[in-house]
């Protein structure tokens, strides 16, 4: 290994504690989960220490996290001898136990998603809002608790609307143009209050066996393979339904039953895995380009038209437009570290498209995860905006639509 990269590897270790899987590459925590998620069938943890004998198969915080539950456990007998004998024990610090394993603590909103002291970030009467951050969680479990993005900019009532549905229970839908940031919200929303989040991507030739499971071979010897939603229900995960609209009606309609809240009937799995209770913690999103109805742009080929019935299962809907400008600019400038002025402008050309598509005038639109692209190729181009942005966007357009676009981007950039 080279100096540079042994540098990297570093940095990423202090930024983030973990270690890495030399199947993948992957940084983890514990290697044994990692393997039982992403190589079961080709690996386990004897191979792995056999072929990798000097490397650690857990973090740190994997360590100090198997010697607190080994803690919590001995905690818990004595707890159950002192029920037993009459005695009442109580959590310390504020936090209560759920199911033995996950803690749940209070901590305020603004401060846990860093929104200073916005008002938006305030209750109507101007006061802290408390929400719940999960902690305690098995090795398995913490492996799917999304990344914390620094620079992520929020915006703040839908950023709401999530934490609402986290906190009620409410499965929540966001569609919209692509682009727009729907997925990102709730897995940084998941991130911050420290959720376990996996994301299953839906297309037309989606099955209900890829969702709820199904019978496979190992060894010489059937087994059932559990989905991600029976998985998710089970430790108390948030699942979430990604590309909603581009499932067929009929594999959709297995999440019916969940959206409210009952039990999931797995009929083709063994008896033990045929109920499937929800967990406490187990949260249903979903999102789409459409709200079920069929696309309106002609931009979304695939979507499909919805069964209304499963759609109106969602207690929380809400269309998620792009960003203002003011928003987006500081995007480019958090995200990239670009000038406020180029900013500006690069914000000012995709404000500008979005109109031109809304008047018909092109037949496509940008989006801030094309901006951002763009942003990244003029940063490597020496600041040639407009050179990132027709490798990000304008290529990808009609001769007639990219002369349109091109014509006016000369305008804003020789400004």
């Amino acid at each position: 290994m080279n100096q540079a990269v042994a540098s990297q590897e570093t940095e990423a270790e202090v930024s983030d504690g973990k270690i890495i899987c030399h199947i993948d590459n992957v940084r983890v925590h514990s290697v044994q989960a990692h393997i039982k998620t992403a190589h079961e069938n080709t690996w386990t943890l004897e191979r792995y220490q056999s072929e990798f004998p000097d490397m650690p198969i857990l973090s740190d915080f994997a360590k100090d996290l198997l010697a607190r539950k080994a803690q919590e456990k001995a905690v818990a007998l004595k707890a159950s001898a002192a029920a037993a004998a009459g005695v009442t024990a109580n959590t310390s610090g504020g936090e209560k136990m759920m199911q033995s394993t996950i803690l749940t603590s209070l901590a305020q909103f603004h401060e846990v998603f860093e929104l200073g002291t916005a008002p938006a970030a305030m209750s109507g009467a101007g006061n802290p809002i408390s929400i719940e951050v999960m902690s305690g969680h098995d090795l398995e479990s913490l492996d799917y608790v999304p990344d914390i993005d620094s620079g992520y900019v929020y915006e703040i009532d839908l950023l709401k609307k999530v934490i609402i549905g986290f906190a009620l229970n409410m499965p929540t839908y966001l569609w919209g143009m692509h682009g727009t940031g729907k997925t990102s919200v709730l897995q940084q929303a998941a991130a911050r209050t420290k959720r376990p989040f996996i994301r299953v991507q839906h297309t037309i030739n989606m099955q209900e066996s890829e969702v709820l499971g199904q019978w496979t071979v190992r060894d010489g010897a059937t087994q059932f393979q559990m989905g991600p939603l029976p998985q998710a229900m089970i430790m108390g995960w948030v699942y979430c339904a990604d590309e909603y609209d581009m499932a067929m009606p009929s594999v959709v309609a297995v999440y019916q039953p969940v959206l409210e809240g009952q039990a999931l009937l797995v009929k083709d799995a063994p008896p033990h895995l045929r109920k499937i209770i929800p967990h406490p913690n187990f949260r249903f999103v979903a999102t789409g380009n459409t709200n079920g109805i069929g696309d309106e742009t002609g931009l979304y080929q695939g979507t499909l038209v919805q069964n209304a019935a499963n759609y109106s299962r969602f207690k929380i809907t809400e269309e998620v437009k792009y960003m203002n400008e003011k928003m987006e600019e500081n995007i480019l400038c958090l995200k990239l570290a670009i000038d406020r002025k180029d900013a500006k402008k690069i914000i000012k050309f995709g404000v500008t498209v979005r109109q031109m598509f809304a008047d018909q005038k092109i037949s496509m639109v940008v989006s801030t995860r094309e901006l951002l692209s763009a942003v990244e190729l003029g940063v490597a181009y020496g600041g040639n905006w407009p050179l990132g942005l027709e490798l990000a966007f304008a290529n990808r357009l009609s001769r007639v639509d990219r002369a349109v676009v091109k014509e006016y981007m000369q305008r804003v950039f020789t400004v």
